[in-house]
């Protein structure tokens, strides 16, 4: 079994992030490690994660 290994530049950009899985059916979501795992990031390439810290950077912003 071969190791997965992402380049040094990409494992940075990935690791500012804290990536779900969407919703499932109980209302439930699914952590993602896309710098440890193939398959997460192999979804994160494809855009089927969400990283939480976009959506708190966003609500902070918005004006009271």
């Amino acid at each position: 079994m071969t190791r997965f290994r992402l380049p040094r530049k990409t494992k940075k950009k990935i690791r500012k992030g804290f990536y779900f899985y969407p919703k499932n059916e109980r209302d439930c979501y699914l952590v993602a490690w896309p710098r440890k795992d193939q398959e997460d990031y192999n979804a994160f390439k494809k855009g089927i994660l969400t990283n939480i810290l976009d959506d708190l950077k966003k609500i902070k912003k918005l004006p009271n």
